[in-house]
C-alpha cells in the first residue's frame, strides 16, 4: 500500500506557513514533548487541509468527500410507518467538522452512500476512533436491506474496546463481517489517525490498514451454503460504497477511490 501522506499535494503558499510556524516554535526552545505536540497538531492540520482542498489525489484516485458538502452521496432507504420506502434523512447520523471531516454521530445511526455504484475499486480512507466505537464500510451493497448481508461490510470497530471482549473472530476491525476473520493487532491507539485501504477486484478483497495487510480473501473460496445463503450479497458484482453508523462516533477523512 502506497502511504498516502508521501503523495500528497498541497497548495504551497498555506504549506510553507504551516512548516514555519514549527520552525519558529523549535527556534523558541520549546521543550521536546511540547514541540512533539505541535508537529502532530501541524501533521493533523495539514491532512484536514489536503481533505478540504480535495488535493489528496495520487496515482488516479479521486476524492469522493469534498469536505463541504454530502454531494455525491445519499442516505439509505427504508419504510416509513405508512410503508412506503423512502430516502431516510431523518437524525443526525452524518455530520461534517471543520478541516473536512466527515463524522458518524453518538446519536443517531443511518447509513451513509455513495450515489454511485462501484464494482471494482481501491477505496482509501483516514479514520479516528472514541472508546468502543462501531461502524462499517459497505461494499458492492445496495440501498436497501442490510449492507453486511444484501452486500458485503468491512467492519469498523474498537478492537480494544471493553464492550468487544467476547466477539467471534469475523467481527473485528477489517473483517469481511461474518464471513472472514482479519487479522489483529494494526490499530493506532484510540484517538490517533489510522489509515486504511480497502481493494476490491472481482472475487478478491483485501484490506490494509496502517501498512499492515489484515485480510486478504477470494470470495469464491466461501463454499458454506449456510453462509452462502445469509450472506446473498457476497456474489453482487457491483453496489454502492457506504458508511454504516451504529450510533457511536467515528471520523473519517481524506476518502477517495479508484475505479479498477
Amino acid at each position: 500500500m502506497h502511504n498516502p501522506d508521501q503523495s500528497r499535494r498541497f497548495p504551497m503558499p498555506r504549506i510553507h506557513r504551516l512548516i514555519a510556524s514549527v520552525a519558529v516554535v523549535a527556534g523558541l526552545g520549546v521543550a521536546g514533548s511540547s514541540l512533539l505536540a505541535q508537529n502532530q497538531a501541524v501533521r493533523d492540520q495539514i491532512g484536514g487541509i489536503a481533505n478540504a482542498q480535495g488535493s489528496d489525489v495520487e496515482g488516479g484516485y479521486t476524492q469522493l468527500f469534498n469536505g463541504k458538502d454530502f454531494t455525491g452521496w445519499r442516505y439509505g432507504i427504508t419504510k416509513g410507518k405508512d410503508g412506503k420506502e423512502g430516502e431516510n434523512k431523518a437524525g443526525k447520523g452524518y455530520q461534517i467538522r471543520e478541516g473536512g471531516i466527515l463524522y458518524s454521530t453518538k446519536s443517531d445511526g443511518g447509513n451513509l452512500y455513495t450515489a454511485k455504484e462501484y464494482g471494482d475499486f481501491s477505496f482509501r480512507f483516514e479514520f479516528k476512533l472514541t472508546a468502543n466505537a462501531n461502524n462499517g464500510i459497505g461494499i458492492r451493497a445496495p440501498l436497501t436491506g442490510d449492507s453486511a448481508y444484501q452486500g458485503m461490510e468491512i467492519q469498523v470497530l474498537d478492537d480494544s474496546g471493553s464492550a468487544y471482549t467476547k466477539l467471534r473472530p469475523e467481527q473485528y476491525h477489517g473483517s469481511v463481517y461474518d464471513v472472514f476473520a482479519a487479522k489483529r493487532g494494526s490499530q493506532k491507539p484510540v484517538g490517533e489517525w489510522n489509515t486504511e485501504e480497502i481493494h476490491v477486484q472481482g472475487t478478491k478483497v483485501k484490506v490494509t490498514v496502517n501498512g499492515q495487510v489484515i485480510t486478504d480473501v477470494d470470495l469464491a473460496t466461501v463454499t458454506d451454503e449456510k453462509v452462502l445463503k445469509k450472506h446473498p450479497g457476497l456474489k453482487n458484482a457491483k453496489g454502492h460504497i457506504g458508511f454504516l453508523g451504529h450510533g457511536a462516533e467515528v471520523e473519517f477523512r481524506n476518502i477517495r477511490i479508484k475505479e479498477l
